[in-house]
Order: C-alpha cells, then structure tokens, then sequence
C-alpha cells in the first residue's frame, strides 16, 4: 500500500478521540447520558404507535416532523411563554442535528460565531467542521459577558471586519459551567443581536431540570423581530435514544433547515411516541422524576470533591447535569484526566470546551449517569489520581 492512497476532506484529516469513545470498565463521570434505572418505559406507547399509526410511522416522515409533534412541541413551549405556531417548529434527530442545519443556513467558511469560553464541546466539533471562524467571549456568574461583546462588536465594526452571523449559547445550566444567565443578559443579547444582525441560536436542552432558584423568561420569549432560534431536545428530559430535537424559529428560516437535511425526515416512529407521552402527561412526570434524581447525584458529587479533591473549585449548578471544577494554577487537566482512567474513573479534559486557548487547568463532569454511591467512589479514585501527578 502507497501513501497517500486516500484523499481525506481536510475536515476528516484528524482521528483523534471522540468524545462519545470511553475506555472500557471505567466509572463514567464525563458523558452526559440518561440515569439508566429511570428510563421511561414507552412500551405502552410503542405497541400502540406501531398498531394505530402503521402507515406513517413505518414511512419516510415530512420533511418538517409531523404535524401534531410540531403543533405538541408549540403547545409544550408555550408553557414557558414563547409564543410560536406550528409553522415556526423544525423537528430534527437531537439538539446539534438543529445546531449543524443553522450552519449550512447561515454560514460559509471563514464565516463567525460568537461563543461562550468555555462552550459545549460537540458543537465545537460542529462549527469546527464548517469553518468557522470562532468569537470567544467570557462568562461570569451572570452568563455570557455582554458587555466585552459589545465592544468586540463595535471594534470589529470600526475596523470594516465581517460581522458574525450567528450566537451559540446554553443560557440555563450552561454545558460545561452550569451557570445561568441572568435577565439583563438575555435582554442586553437581544439588543445586540438586532443592532449588530446575528441570529441567537439558544440551546435549552436542560432548562426543565430545575433544582432550585426561579426560572429566567427564555430570549425567545422576548424575541420580537425573528432574531432567536429556540433548539430543544428531549434527551434530557426524557430519553436521548428517541433522537427527536427542534427548532423554533421563523418559517424563513426553519424552513431552509429542513431543505438542508439529508436524512430523508426525521424518524416518524419515534416523533409519534414523543406525542403520546406528552399527550398522557408522561412527559412531565418523567420530568419531575429526572429533577429530583439529578439533585440528589448533584449533592453527591459536590459533597465528594469537597472530600476527595478539596483543592478543586467547585461551580454548584441550579440544576442540569454537570459540573464545572477549576484545578490550581499549574495542575493539568488534560494530565489528570489521562491518569483518572488508570485509576479507573472518566472525567472530562476543560480543554475540550475551550474554543480558542485552554486555559489548562479546568474539568467536565456529568453526574447522570450513575448512582450516588458510585459518583463517590469515582471521585475517590479521582483524589488518588490527583494526588499522583501533583505531587
């Protein structure tokens, strides 16, 4: 065999780790899965799905999602005072299949987006993969720092640079940080996404999993001119493996999404057990069940790094499924990731939620996963790992 004898995309010349790759017979401290034992059991739901619904659950689906799921979707939404019709909805398979649509709508190669540092470490991957030319903003314990991004805005514009097109964030239980981004943010973000014209795209995949704390009216709530895409899922809320996520935005827009889709619709069978479990209220209760799960393994691995792994500084989420913990000046997260695994613990690298420089010292963690007794031995593990390569 010569070299050379593929030709690989540019995109495709990296075979490093995946982040959904995990090292075998490890405790699993860094993916962001279901709680196993809490699977709903949509049995009910599948049997009369495959029996009352043959014809459209067993075809290709409409290029939208079918239209009681959009007209569900709208209602569910409403609840939280975003007002949309069924027109406005895209269903997609997951949360990033709607992220990687707006891509191929909005932007070309070389294009900008505005991110938080640090960010959701697979939509990076996504907007790495288009080309994108990466705007980094900082947070603080109030969410995105919209004030540095107004003057980034303003200087860009008085150099004649492009202006970015587009706006990522998680603004509730923020993946990795945990944090929440207050109210003056969100309307402050809404101003300059009209002055500036970019498109917010606002991922809530979290927002129903509240432990405590008030709710914070979503930036679509107060979007009056089409500026937000609203991108829900119910991996979190109900389960991941049903790949049913959407889009809330104008019929322009979210019409031009699903154009871009190459996967002939998303799956029929699975959208129609989506309604039925909203419909017989499944839904919500599996919501509260998952709150009050995620609360209890939330306390459990806080408790056990203050334990474990006082040294590290410890964010504590109002609600979601991870964590954010800064390591001393010096301490390697990369380092302590790589040795946690021959300690028999996975915990996620901080670098891989940075867009542009690391600054080297953070980790991810997801509690999800598993028990409150087994977050604690891992984190345990993780204090022998951490005591080994700082000396």
């Amino acid at each position: 065999m010569g070299m050379n004898r593929y030709r690989f995309s540019r995109r495709a010349e990296v075979l490093g780790k995946s982040v959904y790759d995990h090292a075998s017979g490890v405790i699993m401290l860094s993916v962001g899965s279901a709680y196993p034992p809490i699977l709903p059991d949509l049995s009910r739901e599948a049997a009369s799905s495959a029996q009352g619904y043959l014809a459209e659950v067993m075809q290709y689906g409409p290029l939208m999602g079918l239209p009681e799921l959009r007209e569900t979707i709208a209602a569910y939404v409403s609840e939280d005072s975003v007002e949309c019709n069924a027109e406005n909805v895209l269903i997609t398979n997951g949360a990033k299949h709607a992220t990687d649509l707006a891509c191929r709508v909005f932007t070309e190669a070389g294009d900008k987006i505005i991110v938080t540092a640090p960010t959701y470490m697979t939509t990076l991957q996504c907007l790495r993969s288009h080309n994108l030319d990466i705007v980094a903003i900082p947070q603080d314990d109030d969410g995105l720092r919209t004030d540095l991004l107004e003057q980034r805005l303003e200087t860009m514009r008085a150099n004649a640079e492009t202006l970015p097109k587009l706006l990522f964030d998680v603004p509730d239980f923020h993946n990795p940080t945990g944090i929440t981004m207050s109210l003056e943010r969100r309307k402050h973000l809404l101003r300059l996404s009209e002055q500036f014209g970019f498109v917010i795209l606002e991922d809530d995949p979290y927002r129903r999993i509240r432990f405590e704390g008030e709710a914070i009216a979503p930036i679509k709530s107060m979007d009056q001119n089409g500026m937000v895409v609203a991108i829900g899922t119910v991996s979190k809320i109900l389960a991941p493996g049903l790949r049913i996520g959407w889009a809330i935005g104008a019929p322009e827009i979210v019409r031009r999404m699903a154009l871009q889709k190459s996967d002939g619709g998303s799956c029929p069978f699975t959208q129609r057990l989506v309604i039925e479990a909203i419909r017989s209220n499944k839904l919500h209760e599996h919501i509260e069940i998952v709150t009050k799960t995620m609360r209890t393994h939330r306390d459990a691995m806080i408790d056990a790094l203050a334990e474990f792994l006082p040294d590290a500084k410890v964010r504590r989420p109002q609600g979601g499924y991870f964590l954010w913990a800064e390591l001393p000046k010096g301490v390697s997260g990369d380092a302590l990731a790589a040795e946690a695994v021959s300690h028999g613990v996975e915990i996620g690298s901080g670098r891989l939620c940075f867009p542009v420089e690391d600054p080297g010292n953070f980790l991810r963690f997801s509690y999800s996963y598993v028990d409150p007794e087994t977050i604690r031995e891992g984190i345990r593990r993780l204090g022998d790992a951490y005591r080994k390569i700082a000396g």
